[in-house]
């Protein structure tokens, strides 16, 4: 899936993950178990404040669209 890294977009993806109502554990993939899902939200968003708009950091934007797309996945 393609991502938008726009400040609007980035801005939006922060918010919805500071306020969505997320489990304790997630399982991504094969490779990707989040024992503590505040803690990895709160992890990438400080990287995205901090860095943001650097192309380097996208994968911690990347991080955050893939927990939504899981939780509302499983939600929906």
């Amino acid at each position: 899936m393609a991502y938008n890294y726009d400040e609007e977009s980035v801005n939006a993806l922060m918010k919805w993950a500071e306020n969505a109502q997320l489990p304790k554990e997630v399982t991504l993939s094969e490779a990707e178990h989040i024992f503590d899902t505040s803690m990895y939200v709160n992890a990438n968003i400080c990287d995205i404040k901090q860095h943001y708009p650097d192309a380097f950091y996208n994968p911690a934007i990347d991080r955050l669209y893939r927990l939504k797309e899981f939780v509302e996945g499983a939600a929906g």
